[in-house]
């Protein structure tokens, strides 16, 4: 990608994000945080004009920090009375934490080569997918599948997975259940299991003995 592509998806980016932020916080609020006139945030929120690149970049700074990410999830999640289910299917948070996912691996991961995102077919598939769609990395929903061979019924796993894939799983909740059924198909698969990123982390310690792997969540 080149430089001038980049400064169009991080200022483009910077408007959806202020977008999603705007669902819970008031203008003048935001006007306070960031030192920027009411008039002007409205006018980038309404699409008027678009923040130019060292702005938008302080933007997203700002919005996609680790301290701003945890207040912003906990009034959201206040404002839809800690129902996930609801969260999930608005697509201004969803928005917000496709893009605070995609940031945070790449600074991380910078030039890391991916091969797969894995997740399941539950609220976690809008994130994954945005996911997906935003770093041009395809997308597995790795559930056991029944083969039909004559007459008989037998299971196998799906072949989009290839063995020695580097694979990221995306979970809007990640529990030790569902963390042993990841690190079973890393096991058979032989796959580079590189991070897991999730919503809600439960029982931290477990998981991430199980996992084996970095774990990147917003609610531990």
């Amino acid at each position: 990608m080149n430089k001038k592509t980049r400064e169009l998806i991080v200022r483009f980016d910077s408007v959806v994000i202020l977008s999603s932020v705007r669902r819970v916080y008031k203008n003048v609020e935001l006007s306070h945080l960031l030192g920027i006139s009411e008039a002007t945030l409205s006018k980038y929120h309404h699409g008027i004009t678009i923040p130019a690149y060292p702005m938008a970049e302080r933007l997203l700074k700002t919005f996609l920090s680790d301290e701003f990410a945890k207040r912003y999830i906990g009034r959201f999640m206040n404002k839809v009375s800690w129902d996930l289910r609801r969260a999930c299917i608005d697509p201004y948070f969803i928005n917000y934490v496709t893009n605070y996912f995609k940031y945070k691996l790449l600074d991380k991961l910078p030039g890391f080569l991916i091969d797969k995102f894995m997740t399941l077919p539950d609220y976690s598939l809008s994130i994954a997918s945005n996911l997906s769609i935003s770093l041009n990395i395809p997308l597995v929903m790795p559930i056991e599948e029944d083969m039909i061979i004559g007459l008989e019924t037998k299971s196998r796993l799906p072949t989009l997975l290839q063995k020695g894939d580097y694979v990221i799983s995306v979970h809007a909740v990640l529990n030790k259940e569902i963390a042993e059924y990841f690190r079973y198909l890393a096991d058979i698969h032989n796959l580079k299991y590189v991070t897991a990123l999730t919503i809600i982390l439960m029982d931290e310690k477990r998981v991430s003995e199980i996992l084996k792997t970095t774990i990147l969540s917003l609610i531990p």
